[in-house]
């Protein structure tokens, strides 16, 4: 193959998007304590010098990994209280699902990996800074009633789909609304 015809033949994957993806999956189906330098390096098909090339430690990989697999949250001050919630609901499925998976939120409940769960938890609490900003201003707006714990609500949320995924129940088409269905009397002003 000439020089010109290797350039031009597509390559797989970058090395950085291996790495991640194989900690992704580790994380997912494991949980945190799958995911080192030596389980990630062999599920990417690459040196644990490449690795440690990139990230200083361990910690510093899952971090890594986890910010990057997360995206920004944006709410338009249209969005109601109720859109919101649901909007909620339905990014903790996904982050859980395709992100750090149920392994992961066992490795929280029982706190086998310290320094991941401060992360994982430092994490959603920044995500989800705005959706309780956002939720303040329907409850100044008088959408919410003003005596509503904005963070207990989240809790409770979080804890249904924790729930409702032990039971299998959390991708049934119409979960989140049900849910919804079932607190809003109590929320709504």
């Amino acid at each position: 193959m000439t020089d010109i015809a290797a350039a031009l033949t597509p390559r797989g994957p970058s090395i950085d998007d291996r790495i991640f993806a194989a900690a992704l999956e580790l994380l997912r189906e494991r949980g945190p304590v799958a995911v080192n330098m030596e389980s990630v390096a062999a599920a990417a098909g690459v040196a644990k010098t490449t690795i440690y090339r990139r990230f200083e430690n361990r910690e510093s990989l899952l971090s890594a990994v986890v910010n990057a697999a997360t995206t920004a949250v944006s709410i338009t001050p249209e969005t109601t209280a109720y859109e919101t919630l649901h909007w909620f609901l339905a990014d903790a499925r996904d982050t859980i699902d395709n992100i750090v998976g149920h392994g992961a939120i066992a490795a929280i409940l029982i706190n086998d990996d310290p320094v991941f769960t401060a992360h994982l938890v430092e994490m959603l609490r920044v995500r989800s800074r705005p959706i309780r900003n956002h939720l303040r201003t329907r409850v100044t707006a008088g959408e919410l009633r003003a005596d509503v714990d904005i963070e207990l609500v989240l809790s409770l949320l979080l804890g249904t789909f924790v729930a409702e995924s032990i039971r299998g129940e959390t991708n049934r088409d119409g979960w989140a609304d049900d849910v919804l269905r079932l607190l809003w009397p109590a929320l709504a002003a």
